[in-house]
């Protein structure tokens, strides 16, 4: 999948671009596989990059793809990736997402996949991202998310009628991919979440 999908090609700080590892991208996948059927599911990846989770998705069965990110620059990469397995390519929009909403209209998405900003640069990013992703009305949001947050995510689930689970923690590598970084590499601790809309 590495191979197939490149990292992000000079990331942006302010945007809080970080490549999600092939390996954590499929563990994620086969999670969601193993709890939700994705045959039929319209599935979204918000903040989607070059489209590590959505190829881990669609090699497990996810025909229904819907892309989205800021950045102009990776939809090709993101369309070569799935062509150079033989999948179809997900509709990719390029579009933010901010606290007025973004490109897809509610009720259009079943299940969610992100890995958004966590939220160092931008204080709130990620609070964002899983607001838009609760207003979609999606049956299941399932995010990486940094830990230490829990106790909030459980209450912003609670206000938009979902409820939080943490399903597995992850050691998330952070490359030296930025002026600002120090370290060769750095591991931050990560939550596997999902949010769950109550019916």
């Amino acid at each position: 999948m590495e191979e197939a999908a490149p990292p992000i090609p000079a990331p942006d700080p302010l945007l809080e671009q970080y490549t999600t590892p092939g390996d954590i991208a499929a563990r994620l996948a086969h999670t969601v596989a193993m709890r939700d059927p994705l045959s039929n599911a319209r599935v979204a990846d918000l903040g989607a990059g070059t489209c590590r989770l959505s190829l881990a998705l669609a090699l497990y069965g996810a025909p229904h793809l819907t892309a989205v990110d800021a950045d102009p620059r990776l939809p090709l990469l993101c369309i070569s990736a799935f062509e150079s397995l033989g999948l179809e390519p997900p509709s990719y929009l390029v579009s933010m997402i901010t606290r007025a909403g973004g490109p897809l209209r509610p009720g259009s998405i079943d299940v969610v996949v992100m890995n958004p900003p966590f939220g160092v640069q931008r204080r709130g990013a990620d609070t964002v991202f899983l607001a838009y992703a609760m207003v979609l009305g999606a049956d299941r949001i399932y995010a990486i998310l940094k830990t230490g947050n829990e106790d909030f995510h459980t209450r912003l689930a609670k206000e938009y009628g979902y409820r939080h689970v943490v399903l597995y923690r992850e050691l998330f590598p952070l490359p030296a991919t930025m002026k600002h970084h120090r370290s060769r590499i750095r591991r931050v601790e990560v939550n596997v979440s999902v949010f769950e809309r109550i019916h």
